[in-house]
């Protein structure tokens, strides 16, 4: 993973704080790699939604459901687009330890339809869709992932994406007619300034790859991870394609956005579909720097607290392979640092209004985010730190 040289620390920010210890896990951070690398990125912030276990999507104040519409000109087809609550439909497992079969039936998890039919609004014709935003908004760097089926039907766009505004964009998106029974095509784009549409992206901000599987067939994890130095995606822990043009690259925090939607357009979304079409979403991961000052603060006391104690910063896991749940036990299903009580893995992690994992609410309010690399070949960096008792703002979020 590309992160900053020993040349160019990107060290922003250091607070001294004086706390006594807790017994927890990561409260300095989440690490992309091994701590025991060379060089590895930390993150100070997460988000984990773990869609298998949610029965009401409206107790999940990490997300907020999106309701709007746009006419068939606006929209750019055929036909208009509108996003309604009704169209997204949990399907929770009915044995929360296994995670596989749901209430419903099939495999456990959250649906973002887009319906066959169309619906008349004020006369015209709209494909109704689904879209989900994280309610947090101060993301700035950070690796972002999913677990996702895509729907069998031909006709819709499955979008997963870092948002700030349209020339501030880091995007993955899969069209269901662009699936066959062995390979799927997924768009890469990077939204700039200069990089244009995904009809008509700047050459090095758009790329299309083939992944060797039918997305429509079973689980697997699509995921950017986003640094100072790099844009990188994936598909099952693989690398696809990377960026490092930082010219291209966002400037400020922005949010997660899950689509799932059609126009009707032919030369994008095609559609409507030839059945009702599901997206399946098992899980999203966001591990993450906060451009929240507040939140900076309480990780600065987190971290000072547990100076020189062991698994300060935890490594994420990132298996090769598709996330697994038919026919295997609890651990070897996908892994959430908020679902691991034995470690406390989420201690004052705040991610909304009243719903904590741990430690008091911390209230937010806006400032700017940080990045920290940690190299170990950096001996007289770390005697300082250790001697200043420093809190590094880096990577963490707030549960």
């Amino acid at each position: 993973m590309a992160s900053c040289s020993l040349k160019s620390w990107c060290l922003f920010a250091l607070t001294i704080w004086f706390v006594s210890p807790v017994s927890s896990s990561c409260e300095c951070g989440y690490s992309v790699n091994s701590t025991s690398d060379p060089e590895y990125a930390v993150f100070t912030d997460l988000l984990e939604s773990d869609f298998t276990k949610i029965k009401n999507f409206q107790d999940d104040f990490d997300w907020r459901p999106q309701v709007w519409q746009l006419n068939p000109v606006a929209a750019l087809g055929p036909y208009g687009r509108a996003t309604r609550l009704e169209t997204i439909v949990p399907n929770p497992a009915i044995n929360l330890i296994v995670n596989d079969t749901g209430i419903y039936g099939g495999q456990a998890g959250l649906n973002l339809f887009v319906p066959h039919n169309y619906t008349l609004i004020d006369g015209q014709q709209y494909l109704l869709g689904a879209e989900l935003d994280s309610t947090r908004n101060d993301m700035f760097y950070g690796t972002f992932r999913i677990g996702y089926r895509t729907t069998k039907f031909p006709g819709t766009c499955f979008g997963f994406y870092w948002y700030h505004d349209d020339n501030q964009e880091i995007d993955i998106e899969l069209l269901s007619r662009q699936i066959n029974a062995t390979d799927t095509l997924v768009n890469l784009v990077l939204h700039t300034p200069v990089g244009g549409s995904n009809l008509d992206a700047l050459p090095g901000t758009y790329q299309i790859i083939d992944l060797p599987y039918n997305a429509s067939a079973g689980i697997h994890e699509l995921r950017f991870d986003w640094t100072p130095t790099a844009i990188t995606w994936y598909q099952d822990g693989r690398q696809l394609w990377t960026i490092t043009n930082t010219t291209l690259f966002p400037q400020q925090p922005g949010h997660i956005v899950i689509t799932h939607w059609s126009n009707g357009n032919p030369l994008w979304s095609a559609g409507p579909p030839d059945g009702n079409a599901a997206l399946l979403l098992t899980y999203v991961k966001a591990y993450f720097n906060s451009s929240d000052s507040q939140r900076q603060r309480d990780h600065n006391r987190r971290c000072n607290a547990v100076v020189g104690a062991e698994d300060t910063v935890c490594e994420i896991p990132s298996p090769v392979g598709p996330p697994r749940y038919e026919g295997v036990n609890a651990s070897e299903l996908p892994y959430f640092f908020s679902n691991d009580q034995a470690r406390n893995a989420t201690y004052n992690q705040t991610v909304y209004e009243d719903k904590k994992s741990g430690g008091a609410r911390l209230q937010p309010d806006v400032g700017m985010s940080f990045f920290i690399v940690v190299t170990r070949y950096a001996p007289i960096w770390g005697m300082l730190l250790r001697a200043w008792r420093p809190r590094l703002l880096g990577f963490v979020h707030f549960h």
